[in-house]
C-alpha cells in the first residue's frame, strides 16, 4: 500500500510539472499573486469598503485573481498552441501581448465595480502601470521554472542507448523512439527510421535504463517489462480491466499501478 501511494504521488509530481500543466501553474502563481497585493497590500489603490457596485474588498481581490487565472490560463492552452511562438523574439511578444490584454480586462473589471466613474485616461494610465509591474514577480518565476523543468527540443534531442560493455550503441531523436521491452538482461529498442519500424537489442536491464532517460518525462514506465514515450502512443485501449496503449501498431500492455496515470488524462 505504501509503495502505491508513493508511485501515485510521483506520478501525480511528474503530471504537474509536465509541459500540458504549465499553463495552469502560470495561471495560478499570476491570480494568486493580483490577488495577494490587491488585499494585503492595497494594489491599485483599492478601497478597502464596498465599492459602488456593492461589492467587499475581499471579493473584489478574489475577482481580479480569478479574472487573471482565467484569461491567461485560456491564452495559453488554446491559443498559443495555434500559433508558431518558437522564438526569443516570439516569446518575449508573446507575454508582453498578454500582459498588455490584462491590463485592458483589469481596466474594465476595476470600472465595474466602481459603475464606470472611473473610465478616463488618468485610471487607465495607472492599470497600465501597476498590472504589468505586479506581472513581473510571477511571470519571471513561472518562465525559470519552465525553462529548469523543460524536457530538451524534441526536434533536436537524440536519445543514446549504451550495453553495459558500452560496445552497442545506437542514437535516435527522441520522437522516433517508440518503446523499449526487456527479456531477461536484454532490452529490445523500438524505433522509425523513414518510416519503417526499427528493432535494436542491447544487453542493460530495464531499469538501468529507465533511470538514464529520467530526464525525458515523455517516456514512461508502462510495465515491469515496457518503457513507452507518450509522443507516440495512438490510443489507450480498456478491455475487461486490462488496458493497452496502442504504438504504431503495437500493442503494449499497462501494469494497473500505471494505468491510473494514462486513464485519468
Amino acid at each position: 500500500m505504501a509503495k502505491g501511494f508513493s508511485i501515485l504521488v510521483v506520478n501525480t509530481f511528474n503530471k504537474l510539472f509536465s509541459i500540458k500543466f504549465f499553463p495552469i501553474i502560470l495561471g495560478l502563481i499570476s491570480g494568486f499573486s493580483v490577488f495577494y497585493f490587491l488585499y494585503f497590500f492595497g494594489a491599485y489603490g483599492i478601497q478597502e469598503g464596498i465599492s459602488y457596485s456593492g461589492h467587499s474588498h475581499l471579493f473584489r481581490s478574489l475577482s481580479f485573481g480569478v479574472l487573471t487565472f482565467a484569461y491567461l490560463t485560456a491564452f495559453e492552452i488554446w491559443l498559443k498552441p495555434k500559433l508558431d511562438i518558437t522564438s526569443l523574439r516570439s516569446s518575449i511578444m508573446w507575454y508582453l501581448s498578454l500582459v498588455l490584454l490584462g491590463s485592458q480586462l483589469i481596466f474594465i473589471l476595476f470600472n465595474f465595480f466602481w459603475n464606470w466613474q472611473e473610465w478616463n485616461l488618468e485610471a487607465y494610465g495607472f492599470i497600465m502601470k501597476e498590472f504589468p509591474l505586479m506581472m513581473v514577480v510571477p511571470l519571471s518565476f513561472y518562465l525559470v521554472l519552465k525553462k529548469i523543468t523543460a524536457p530538451k527540443n524534441p526536434n533536436l534531442s537524440y536519445l543514446s542507448f549504451q550495453s553495459e560493455n558500452g560496445k552497442e550503441q545506437l542514437k535516435i531523436k527522441l520522437q522516433n523512439f517508440l518503446y523499449a521491452n526487456s527479456s531477461e538482461n536484454y532490452i529490445t529498442i523500438s524505433y522509425t527510421l523513414n518510416g519503417q519500424s526499427k528493432h535494436h537489442l542491447i544487453r542493460k536491464p530495464l531499469k538501468d535504463l529507465e533511470q538514464e532517460l529520467k530526464a525525458y518525462p515523455e517516456i514512461e514506465r508502462t510495465h515491469r517489462s515496457y518503457l513507452v514515450n507518450r509522443l507516440n502512443i495512438q490510443a489507450v485501449k480498456q478491455l475487461k480491466g486490462k488496458v493497452f496503449l496502442e504504438v504504431k501498431g503495437t500493442s503494449v500492455p499497462v501494469s494497473k499501478q500505471y494505468q491510473p496515470q494514462f486513464l485519468d488524462e
